[in-house]
């Protein structure tokens, strides 16, 4: 049986064929192009889900510090110099490499010498003398109490000192009132009761004082301080001291509203910053705000916004004028728009982007903190003895860095966006946009290089809420704002704040004049030299210290 051959097909089922060849091949191409973007997307999703993991880690458990090892360092030196960002040796003087070997040599023992020399110890740190009652005891050797003992000689005395704690109480004041009646008339009179912040209650402002700063500067809630007073035999619910906060604060506002004021209409600088609190709702949490102010030699503020947005910051800070000092966030951006607000960038904020991206890009990393370090250096180099800055000197030193920077960055942004790794794009970007708000430090030589006091100021805050967590209510956000700011004012001028808050809350309630400014933390010392003010206070205070310590418990009947 013979084979029988195919028929041939025809040029027509050819180029049909042809046709439907070239069709799938062309669908293979486009399924390809379509998967190898898939894949870069994917690859994408998973470096800025690798970043943002490594950065919460880091920030969770690692070093809250930004500080690089001694190898990093010298990395950072290997790569300004590689950029040739430091200037070249003058041309006169004899170069290091012709000098002899041997006192090279010598040299470099001598700084490893340095370098490996232990630091001596402080020794005992000397007590302030003057802020610590003291008790003398007299220890006399057994001798002198012996029969003859009389006849021993002193020829001197040997001092020592240890500290020793005595415990808090809470103590009763007791007013006595006597009443009297005159002979001629028969009207009976009697002393008045000295105002206090919270009538009608048994707290005085030493207390209050005491509640105050337990609270709001040591972090310490009220359920716990509740368990303290009842251990010293004072019994207090929460609820109590909820009340004594409340009618504290009230009075307390009235300062705190002066500071505001005098802020946004005397302020050419502010310094600002903000963070996150939970504010207890009917059924879950709300996240609100705290915002600080730093108004640098003046004042330390807080406010609470429900809604961190630009119309909510804007409208706080209003009135405010002259240099703004904030983060790059975009709830400023309506505040910006003002005419009479100049904003300043935050090289910190700029500088940490390079620290997130150490992992990723060492190189990059090290090359952007390495030129802000400059900025820093230049910063240090113009600082004078009293603390001002020269400008000139800070600005002359400081130009050459900043050139070098914007056009280091601009070059890798732009040679390499597309295989760039998450979170480097986003470090050279933030230094490209921002660059006029980075370089306003330029201007005045008061302006800092970012914008740390403020960020510190809100430190306060964040160590605080692992304690207490979120905020009972809004009147209770708007409450810890009133106090933390008058504490946080009192420790930029050396005040301490339980005697400051006692001496307020003493005057206050018999304050009868309108500028309730003189009692801020920045004009109180002036304030307590008045001889009105001094007689204010011993009137309605009519008891010292020293009363208060030696105060004893009376025997029962």
């Amino acid at each position: 049986m013979h084979d029988v051959e195919p028929p041939e097909k025809t040029a027509a089922e050819y180029e049909a064929l042809i046709a439907s060849l070239v069709e799938e091949k062309s669908a293979l191409v486009e399924e390809k192009s379509a998967l190898a973007e898939k894949n870069e997307s994917l690859k994408a999703l998973y470096d800025k889900t690798l970043f943002a993991l490594e950065k919460a880690w880091r920030g969770i458990f690692g070093q809250k510090r930004e500080r690089l090892t001694h190898a990093g360092q010298l990395s950072i030196l290997d790569l300004l110099e590689q950029l040739d960002v430091f200037p070249e040796a003058p041309a006169t003087g004899k170069p290091d490499d012709d000098k002899p070997s041997n006192e090279r040599e010598s040299q470099t023992n001598a700084q490893e010498k340095k370098r490996k020399k232990k630091k001596k110890g402080h020794g005992r740190r000397k007590l302030d003398k003057s802020k610590l009652p003291v008790i003398d005891v007299v220890v006399e050797p057994a001798e002198k109490a012996l029969p003859g003992g009389d006849a021993l000689i002193k020829i001197g005395e040997e001092v020592s000192e240890h500290l020793e704690h005595r415990p808090a109480s809470t103590v009763r004041v007791r007013v006595t009132r006597p009443k009297y009646r005159q002979p001629e008339t028969g009207k009976i009179t009697i002393g008045e009761v000295p105002e206090r912040a919270a009538p009608r209650s048994l707290a005085g402002p030493g207390l209050l004082a005491h509640v105050l700063v337990s609270k709001y500067g040591d972090h310490l809630p009220l359920h716990r301080q509740a368990q303290i007073f009842k251990r010293q035999g004072c019994s207090l619910s929460r609820s109590t001291l909820s009340d004594w906060v409340r009618n504290a604060s009230c009075w307390l506002e009235y300062i705190s509203d002066a500071m505001w004021h005098d802020a946004k209409c005397n302020s050419p600088y502010t310094l600002v910053d903000a963070t996150g609190v939970l504010v207890r709702a009917p059924r879950v949490c709300k996240r609100t705000h705290f915002y600080t102010a730093v108004v640098p030699g003046r004042h330390v503020l807080f406010r609470h916004l429900d809604k961190n947005d630009g119309r909510s910051v804007a409208d706080t800070f209003k009135d405010f004028t002259g240099y703004f000092h904030a983060d790059a966030s975009s709830v400023y951006h309506e505040l910006f728009r003002k005419e009479d607000v100049t904003e300043v960038g935050c090289w910190a904020h700029a500088r940490r982007k390079f620290f997130d991206i150490l992992s990723q890009d060492e190189e990059r990393a090290l090359i952007g903190i390495g030129l802000i370090a400059k900025l820093y250096d230049a910063q240090r180099q113009a600082t004078r003895s009293g603390g001002t800055v020269d400008k000139c000197a800070r600005a002359q030193a400081s130009r050459p860095m900043l050139a070098r920077l914007f056009r280091w960055a601009r070059i890798e942004l732009r040679k390499s966006k597309d295989v760039m790794p998450a979170g480097v794009a986003t470090a050279l970007g933030y230094v490209l946009r921002h660059r006029k708000p980075l370089t306003r430090f330029l201007e005045d030589g008061r302006l800092r290089l970012d914008n740390n006091p403020a960020e510190l100021a809100l430190r306060h805050e964040v160590i605080g809420r692992k304690n207490w967590i979120f905020c009972g209510s809004g009147n209770g956000a708007r409450w810890n704002t009133v106090v933390v700011s008058l504490i946080a004012s009192c420790k930029i001028h050396g005040i301490e704040p339980w005697r400051y808050l006692r001496d307020v809350l003493t005057l206050l309630p018999a304050w009868k004049t309108t500028d309730v400014l003189d009692l801020a933390p920045v004009n109180f010392a002036a304030t307590m030299e008045r001889p009105n003010v001094k007689a204010l206070i011993a009137s309605a205070r009519p008891f010292d210290d020293h009363a208060l310590m030696n105060a004893t418990v009376e025997s029962p009947p």
